[in-house]
């Protein structure tokens, strides 16, 4: 019995990764710090200490960016209609491309081109990490590339589908 689809969640990962975690994670205990200082004990901090709204303001800013950093999911689908994915919780809609529109989907090796969206020779890149992805050939000739971190899954699958590969 075949599945019915292929889905994967992936979260961003990796050295560079938890380093900026830690690193962002460290700021923002300092921000913090200085905001308790600053607030609550009526304690400037440092030599030319900011304004509480100022410290607020990046304060908060920072803790958006770890959440969103944290948060965010690359959730891929592929089914018998096509090729969905979205970044979570970005966007609300997942991004479909339909079999139909499609000349060639394929399994294909990049090399660490970073996280995110991410220009290449190889076409568009959506990755949470790693170098391995689902390349899909658009009869407008775009590329886009999903990253996945389960490359032989999801190539067993399209086999499944009998995708061209």
């Amino acid at each position: 019995m075949t599945k019915q689809a292929f889905t994967e969640s992936q979260k961003f990962k990796g050295a560079l990764m938890y380093f900026v975690f830690v690193l962002l994670g460290g700021v923002l205990a300092l921000f913090f710090y200085a905001d308790v200082q600053q607030l609550i004990f009526s304690k400037p901090f440092g030599d030319k200490p900011a304004s509480n709204a100022a410290l607020i303001i990046v304060t908060l800013f920072l803790a958006f960016l770890l959440f969103a950093l944290i948060a965010t999911t690359l959730e891929t689908r592929v089914t018998n209609e096509g090729v969905s994915f979205r970044w979570k919780p970005f966007q609300r809609k997942a991004k479909l491309f339909c079999w139909n529109d499609i000349t060639k989907a394929e399994i294909i090796y990049y090399g660490f081109v970073g996280y995110g969206l991410r220009i290449t020779s190889h076409g568009l890149v959506y990755t949470a990490g790693g170098n391995t992805g689902l390349r899909l050939v658009l009869k407008s000739g775009r590329k886009i590339i999903i990253g996945t971190q389960k490359p032989e899954e999801l190539e067993e699958f399209l086999g499944e589908l009998k995708v061209e590969s």
